[in-house]
């Protein structure tokens, strides 16, 4: 099992992105829906400081 988590340009965490023990078979998947889904949308609404979703990661 395994915690994961998107993390903004800046090391914060995105609100409402920790996923908690989430099976090791299934973590590539959420780490993609993560990177895919979720950093884009996020990194859309605060392009105007410079967000991009190419600078976020899952930790």
């Amino acid at each position: 099992m395994q915690e994961l988590r998107l993390i903004d340009p800046d090391g914060y965490t995105v609100p409402g992105t920790v996923q908690s023990n989430v099976p090791d078979a299934n973590a590539a998947k959420v780490r993609d829906h993560l990177l895919h889904d979720v950093a884009p949308a996020h990194a859309a609404e605060w392009a105007e400081f410079g967000y991009d979703a190419r600078n976020y990661r899952v930790a």
